[in-house]
């Protein structure tokens, strides 16, 4: 009997725990963001950039981190931009932006460099409310790529 109602408390105690879902900030563990290297802004898109190969793309939280491949300048004063379109519906009643990486600087080419770049898409949700969903038509990558907007505390 005491076996019983020993099980039956354990077993009460671990149903009231797990009703109560806590949800686990994706910065929990990382004291804040990463290092961004740039902002997404919304704007028009440009019509010159440096030519440029993403290897490998993938959203974290807030973030998008861009492995690209790229002729930097000898001097080292390549400037990167990550601009945003306008937000429209696809076929399926989904919120879509075009977004697209611009590299600017001067004309001369040195080395091929392998970078990986972290952008801050906060700017590019629809709406700043947990859960909101775009799918991001990145110019250079192969797949669309779904940004949901996690709330942060700066």
């Amino acid at each position: 009997m005491n076996k019983l109602f020993t099980f039956l408390i354990c077993l009460l105690i671990s149903l009231y725990s797990c009703r109560n879902v806590t949800v686990i900030d994706p910065y929990f563990f990382q004291n804040g963001m990463e290092e961004v290297h740039m902002q997404a802004k919304l704007a028009p898109f440009k019509n010159k950039s440096k030519t440029f190969r993403i290897i490998n793309a993938h959203i974290d939280a807030n973030l998008l981190y861009l492995n690209i491949e790229y002729k930097a300048s000898c001097n080292g004063n390549d400037s990167f931009e990550f601009l945003g379109g306008e937000l429209f519906n696809n076929d399926q009643n989904i919120q879509c932006r075009e977004a697209r990486l611009f590299i600017s600087g001067s004309s001369e080419n040195c080395t091929i460099k392998n970078d990986t770049k972290i952008i801050d898409l906060r700017a590019l949700t629809s709406t700043e409310v947990r859960d909101a969903e775009v799918l991001l038509h990145i110019g250079g990558w192969r797949t669309k790529m779904t940004y949901v907007y996690v709330p942060h505390k700066n």
